[in-house]
């Protein structure tokens, strides 16, 4: 049986909160989604530098239905900072593995029902979901105490929220209500220089330009938008919720934080007037995306139409200026280079192309 000692990794959270990354007053999207905005919060709460790890999203892509859900890669989290991220698996109470977890250093990352959650902010940007990921820093069972990062925020809970979130006195099936989980490895973290952090950082930038979309991805979007605005609003504001979440939410709170990115960047070579420039584009799209995400919204609202595809254009325009500037050019290919043929082959093969 795991100890009930109280444990806290990182202390001082429930008294001082997060560190700031970025000023709030410089914030389009105070949120971008749920799986950055925790491992940004975990980063700065360990004294780490998250500008670091955020290249990855210059990649988006638009997926027909909605944008990437961008989030660092475990393989980019280890070469910048030494932190590992292993699956736990949950083959007993959740309280014995945070005991067992925390006891060895790491921090335990796991889906709960978001009925078990104080209500947060929400709002348009934020539909409710069944489920939240919380990554556990501190346990004490004998005060029922549970202390935990939630989004943008570090959150105690005591009494009856806690008891409500972990069910320690309830039948074991009720653990079938979590979800996957996961061990953030504290072991082998490394604060390097910040020049040392930047060289490593610029090979991941190098990396995921790379990946930058072979079909422009806002050309493909605007075509989308175009043939669908018109039901959109009119499927009433919880539909658009949940759209304005996939779609200009996920794109504008992207190319926000590959902005701040950039700027980063910047600031620790010589030359580097492309990489502020390339900042502003990426910054001119955020905040166009906020803005049509708005007035997307005041439409539904007052049923009246969409007037404003100059936003679409202009995000179009700030997204291929953005790109040439840092070498990925202006991409041009807008249609698949293979066509699937309908059905499949007798034999249950993969389908015949084009």
């Amino acid at each position: 049986m795991p100890s009930t000692r109280p444990l806290c990794l990182i202390t001082g959270l429930d008294r001082l909160g997060i560190p700031s990354v970025w000023p709030a007053q410089d914030r389009i999207w105070p949120e971008t989604n749920r799986y950055t905005d925790l491992w940004v919060s975990v980063l700065a709460a360990l004294r780490l530098d998250p500008s670091a790890c955020l290249p990855y999203t210059l990649a988006v892509d638009f997926l027909d239905d909605q944008w990437t859900q961008f989030r660092p890669s475990h393989d980019d989290l280890y070469m910048l900072y030494g932190i590992e991220v292993q699956t736990l698996t949950l083959w007993r109470p959740l309280i014995d593995h945070l005991h067992e977890q925390l006891s060895a250093g790491r921090l335990v990352v796991v889906d709960v029902p978001a009925r078990g959650l104080p209500d947060g902010a929400g709002g348009l940007l934020h539909p409710r979901r069944a489920t939240e990921t919380i990554v556990i820093n501190e346990i004490d069972t004998q005060r029922e105490c549970l202390g935990f990062f939630h989004r943008t925020d570090y959150r105690v809970l005591q009494g009856s929220e806690y008891r409500r979130l972990l069910h320690p006195d309830s039948a074991p099936e009720a653990e079938a209500l979590l979800g996957r989980a996961e061990v953030i490895n504290l072991h082998s973290l490394v604060r390097r220089p910040p020049d040392t952090l930047r060289h490593l950082s610029h090979q991941l930038l190098e990396k995921y330009l790379q990946r930058v979309p072979t079909r422009h991805p806002l050309r493909r979007w605007k075509r989308r938008f175009a043939r669908e605005v018109t039901p959109l609003l009119a499927s009433g504001s919880t539909h658009y919720q949940h759209w304005a979440e996939a779609g200009p939410h996920q794109l504008g709170a992207a190319f926000e934080l590959a902005a701040f990115y950039l700027v980063w960047i910047a600031g620790g070579c010589s030359g580097s007037a492309h990489l502020v420039q390339a900042a502003d584009a990426f910054r001119q799209l955020s905040v166009l995306a906020r803005s049509l995400l708005l007035k997307g919204a005041r439409a539904v609202e007052s049923g009246q139409p969409f007037q404003e595809h100059d936003l679409v254009d202009r995000m179009v325009r700030h997204w291929s200026r953005g790109m040439a500037l840092l070498g990925a050019g202006e991409i041009v290919l807008d249609t698949p280079t293979l066509v699937l043929r309908p059905g499949y082959p007798p034999d249950g093969g993969p389908p015949a192309v084009d």
